[in-house]
């Protein structure tokens, strides 16, 4: 399977795109191109890397034809955290994709007192970033 993983040099990317690769995916790993992984690890040299700067593509309203050019047949998106930028990116590939996963934080549910935290367990985000994290998942 063809995946693109947007955000995919950070800390979960880090990880996530290696396992992909061993799986036997052709990952492609979209990011602004200022940072390598955190661990190094063989399976990124079979990792097409694509640097895009999303803001500015989202701002043109292009990001999802560059996403789309790349032919994926599964976007993970790691990074967005507007529901605007989820939209647009949703909209834009609808019917193109045939997997669209958007990863969550568990910033979504704030301070919880029982671990581990279940996705059934009431949303009380914290700061901004799990607000916005929790009205995309919414």
């Amino acid at each position: 399977m063809r995946v693109v993983v947007i955000g995919g040099t950070g800390h979960i990317g880090t990880y996530l795109v290696p396992r992909l690769v061993e799986a036997g995916h052709a990952v492609m790993c979209v990011n602004r191109g200022l940072r390598d992984p955190y661990t190094p690890h063989p399976a990124w040299k079979l990792v097409e890397r694509v640097t895009v700067d999303r803001a500015a593509e989202e701002a043109s309203g292009n990001f999802p034809r560059r996403i789309a050019k790349l032919q994926p047949e599964a976007v993970i998106d790691i990074t967005c955290y507007r529901l605007e930028s989820a939209r647009q990116l949703v909209d834009g590939l609808r019917g193109l994709v045939g997997r669209f996963l958007h990863c969550g934080t568990i910033w979504v549910h704030g301070s919880n007192v029982t671990v581990p935290t279940t996705e059934e367990q009431p949303r009380k985000p914290l700061e901004e970033y799990g607000v916005r994290k929790a009205a995309i998942e919414a």
